[in-house]
């Protein structure tokens, strides 16, 4: 029930956006507008499956069903908001820090819209690749996630730099369940300042 709930809601996001003519640009976010401080776009992003998406909303809903039987709901939980969240601040921070040195500096992503559940699905994909790591073979784990970063590019091979944030969200997934969680959240508070002052320059 958990499963199906959460992959409705991400499900009714999505329809608004397709079916409502709710449009895009209110509800994605990009590098430029959350450096222009439009922080509450980190969070409508994280209702929409990107493209395509029915394929998203079932890898989501598979991924969660895996990692509630792998993790208590509690690190389910922490592990989707600071790989969602965490991901794109720290990526944005890298991007509003280089245009600081050098303000043509990743000029083709800024505005770029970066929305979907993918970055949720890799952090718990790390999630449950750290817990597996220690139980099973190393090289079924290997293997695992090799197959789940293919089943990903499949779908969705354009990638730009944006998308390293599903590298970032992976090891905090990781982060999440092997250290204590304010050693996570902790760092990723100032990578947002960080992130927002950056760009404001």
């Amino acid at each position: 029930m958990v499963v199906l709930a959460v992959t409705a809601v991400a499900g009714a996001g999505t329809a608004a956006n397709r079916l409502a003519d709710v449009p895009l640009s209110s509800i994605a976010a990009t590098p430029r507008a959350v450096g222009e401080g439009k922080l509450w776009l980190l969070a409508t992003s994280a209702l929409l499956a990107d493209t395509p998406w029915l394929p998203s909303l079932l890898g989501f809903a598979v991924a969660l069903a895996v990692v509630l039987y792998v993790l208590p709901s509690r690190l389910v939980v922490v592990a989707a908001v600071v790989g969602q969240f965490g991901s794109t601040l720290l990526v944005y921070g890298i991007i509003g820090g280089t245009r600081l040195v050098d303000g043509h500096a990743f000029a083709s992503v800024l505005g770029v819209q970066d929305f979907g559940l993918s970055a949720m699905i890799a952090a718990w994909i790390g999630a449950v690749a750290c817990v597996a790591w220690p139980r099973h073979s190393h090289l079924r784990v290997v293997a695992g996630c090799l197959l789940c970063l293919g089943v990903g590019l499949a779908f969705r091979p354009t990638l730009t730099f944006l998308d390293t944030e599903h590298v970032v969200a992976f090891v905090l997934g990781i982060a999440v369940v092997r250290f204590r969680v304010a050693r996570v959240v902790v760092p990723l508070r100032r990578a947002a300042t960080v992130a927002v002052a950056a760009f404001q320059h």
